[in-house]
């Protein structure tokens, strides 16, 4: 009874996900009846992948990193390749640190096309002296320093850990008007920031890593494998839609190779016991979501330890809430069994399917959320209902399953609308269409829109090609505003 008390405390806690503390909250005993979940999903043939673009942005980076200090040097070259349809007089550079005061300070920005440039927030809007036509590659050169904010979050550092996600300037993609996709950052009372409101395109990283002083212990946990240079570390990652740190004199390492993915587990030092578990979750998710929704390219995933109240994804690399961790218990009936798997399910939703986040975050949200039904349907169904009533009904769970991050009108409804309700949403529609059609449409879905920005059309279209003979939008209506 007093495991089962933390538990239901601690999900109070950190139950997003993604993204968000929030103060705990009286549960009531009662838990409401759900329906007997669908058996485990039935393989599906794998539709042929999107063609990837022959040619990627990349981004370049010689990095002078003060781990002691939270402050790094840093010189970027964007090499930027015009994918789109549009003749561009000018480019748009998205600098996530102008989001907090004092921690980005620019002293070069040069191009080869650059005839001046202004800037708005956290916005830079470059003027070039020809347009970029369609195809045409241009070059952009950055110097500046980050002094990297004491915060809990992605973006920050505390006393035993440093995380670098959204930490330098890029440029978003164009909507199919022409017009660049950004949007600013809602922060809420505690300047925790409400959902991701960050919208990237596939594009291709390289990072030369200098560490300004040596640290015994000093790991780097990243996405992007590194290879030894003479006086650092240099970092790749392919087709990806960001590169993400997590750095810590901390840690405690292990390692799987699973079925030729390496998955690392970076856990505080008490931990260290608990790695094992997160190792053979993590396997599992993998390799149930690589039948589910396709396989990935992925060299290595890591698991990351968070000196914070929730949770995140990035490219390769997911940040679980250090409590969660602690709370582990060796059973199922965890945080950890829950929000490992929907963290992992972001490789697919997020990483490989991308959205706009800020506007339509039930595509990634939603359905990284029933993705942890889908795991413990497969691998503990006889606590599929629990699932339902520890995850879903014993918090308010309804609202518009598409809000954005902005006019949900407080992290507890965005919580409730788009990820609680959105799962019921997902069940819905797998009921109403049946299993099969559904499971093909969640694997075709992904390989229709793999490295692009997907929306509700591109979803709706896809699961109502599966069973054309159910009303489809009725499903849509239920739970969507227009």
């Amino acid at each position: 009874m007093k495991r089962l008390l933390a538990f239901f405390i601690l999900l109070s806690l950190i139950v997003s996900g993604c993204n968000h503390a929030e103060p705990a909250v009286e549960l009531s005993t009662e838990i409401a009846a759900t329906e007997t979940p669908l058996p485990p999903p039935t393989a599906t043939s794998t539709p042929e992948p999107t063609p990837v673009p022959e040619k990627n942005t990349h981004y370049q980076f010689e990095m002078e990193l003060d781990y002691s200090r939270h402050s790094a040097q840093v010189t970027q070259t964007i090499n930027y390749v015009n994918k789109s349809n549009f003749s561009l007089p000018e480019l748009m550079l998205v600098v996530p640190p102008r989001a907090f005061l004092n921690t980005y300070e620019q002293t070069e920005l040069n191009g080869d096309r650059l005839a001046g440039f202004t800037e708005d927030g956290i916005r830079t809007t470059i003027h070039l002296n020809q347009p970029l036509e369609p195809g045409q590659l241009t070059s952009i050169n950055i110097s500046y320093s980050l002094s990297i904010p004491q915060r809990e979050g992605s973006f920050g550092w505390s006393q035993r850990q440093l995380n670098l996600n959204d930490w330098h300037p890029f440029i978003p993609p164009l909507s199919s008007e022409g017009s660049w996709i950004s949007h600013d950052p809602l922060f809420d009372s505690a300047n925790l920031v409400v959902g991701e409101y960050i919208v990237n395109e596939i594009a291709d990283f390289d990072l030369t890593l200098r560490l300004v002083e040596f640290l015994p212990n000093l790991l780097v946990a990243s996405g992007a494998k590194a290879e030894p240079l003479a006086d650092g570390m240099q970092y790749s990652l392919k087709k990806a839609r960001e590169l993400s740190f997590s750095i810590s004199n901390q840690f405690h390492h292990e390692q799987l190779d699973h079925n030729g993915l390496l998955i690392q587990a970076y856990v505080f030092q008490h931990q260290r016991d608990r790695a094992p578990a997160m190792l053979q979750i993590a396997s599992q998710a993998m390799d149930l979501f690589s039948e589910i929704y396709g396989p990935l390219n992925l060299d290595q995933i890591s698991l990351v330890s968070a000196d914070f109240l929730h949770n995140m994804e990035m490219d390769g690399l997911v940040l679980i809430s250090n409590r969660v961790i602690d709370f582990y218990d060796n059973t199922a009936e965890n945080n950890l069994t829950i929000l490992l798997p929907h963290e992992l399910a972001h490789q697919w939703f997020y990483s490989r399917v991308g959205n706009d986040q800020a506007m339509e975050p039930w595509l990634d949200e939603t359905l990284a959320t029933y993705s942890e039904l889908l795991f413990y349907e497969r691998y503990h169904p006889e606590l599929s209902e629990w699932w339902w009533d520890n995850r879903i009904y014993a918090h308010p769970h309804s609202g518009t399953v598409n809000n954005s991050i902005y006019d949900a009108g407080s992290y507890d409804n965005y919580r409730a609308s788009v990820y609680l309700n959105g799962a019921i949403f997902m069940h819905d529609l797998r009921l109403t269409m049946s299993d099969q059609p559904f499971m093909a449409a969640l694997k075709t879905y992904v390989a229709e829109n793999a490295y692009q920005i997907a929306s509700k059309a591109d979803f709706l279209q896809v699961f109502q090609a599966a069973n054309p003979n159910v009303d489809i939008p009725a499903v849509f209506t239920r739970y969507f505003k227009d």
